[in-house]
């Protein structure tokens, strides 16, 4: 019997729709919860009524006058209202033009009917179960050369900080000392410096998933209610620059061997945060 069940796509981050966004191959999609057979070879424009298929933030979405397909339309906007905040004023009004809209922004998805809460989370290190995460080194810091949001800058006030104290903090990322894989930055060390690009709500990302797949406490600046997503026991919370000094100071075995413990517990938690495409389809499919 042939697979009628709605199947739920994934318009990849980055890629336009264009003119023709019907002769988009359905094989350039993403597909988490997987594509059927039935859509195999097909295109955008073979997608049916009971198909969905989700959409990052694009300007032109909220006018174009078709997506070329008969799916239900969704769009995730994920990302904090410092960097999205235009998109979530315009779907204020063209809400209606979609199935359902994705955000973990609640004064804003209660200001619409079609709204879903979904927050961020996300990773960059997919090969975290098969890590070995024997520490060997003490504190990291990844960080990339950007300053434009309060998360950026202060991640770089700490490097400058902890260089004029002397102090053994491992900084890596674009901004200092480029890896080969995020992990690298994160499996051997007892401890890693997350700070958030900003301290919204609801937002977090790989920034502190990935540290806590890697075993890695958390001297962690950012989600201010982290604590209703995972249990932070095994975290170091801070909420200021002097909180996050003190940490990377007392950072030693002792403390990661206190923390280590809860940290753990909630590896498979941190692990659901991950895959964001496949809760987005969940979301869209009412599961």
């Amino acid at each position: 019997m042939a697979d009628t069940s709605g199947a739920v796509a994934v318009l990849p981050y980055g890629k336009k729709l264009g003119y023709r966004p019907g002769r988009i191959p359905l094989s350039d999609l993403n597909w988490p919860l997987g594509q059927p057979a039935r859509l195999t070879g097909k295109f955008l424009k073979d997608l049916t009524q009971d198909d969905h298929l989700i959409m990052y933030p694009a300007s032109t979405a909220h006018i174009r006058p078709s997506f070329g397909t008969r799916a239900r339309v969704s769009m995730m906007v994920v990302e904090p209202e410092a960097l999205h905040g235009r998109h979530l004023e315009k779907l204020k009004r063209s809400h209606r033009r979609f199935h359902k809209v994705l955000s973990s922004n609640e004064p804003f998805l209660n200001a619409i009917p079609n709204g879903v809460f979904l927050p961020f989370g996300t990773t960059w290190v997919p090969e975290w179960s098969d890590l070995d995460v024997t520490k060997t080194r003490n504190v990291s810091l990844i960080a990339s050369s950007k300053r434009d949001l309060q998360g950026h800058v202060l991640r770089h006030d700490i490097v400058t900080w902890a260089q004029s104290e002397g102090l053994a903090l491992d900084v890596m990322g674009r901004g200092y000392e480029p890896f080969d894989r995020k992990s690298d930055g994160l499996a051997p060390y007892r401890f890693s410096v997350v700070i958030e690009n900003v301290r919204e709500p609801n937002y977090f990302t790989e920034k502190l998933i990935d540290a806590v797949l890697c075993e890695t406490v958390p001297i962690y600046w950012g989600c201010p209610n982290i604590e209703r997503f995972m249990d932070t026991s095994g975290m170091i919370i801070c909420e200021t620059a002097a909180d996050v000094e003190a940490a990377v100071r007392a950072a030693n075995d002792d403390v990661f061997q206190t923390h280590v413990p809860a940290l753990r517990a909630i590896k498979e938690r941190a692990a659901h945060w991950a895959n964001l495409e496949v809760r987005a389809a969940q979301a869209v499919l009412g599961a």
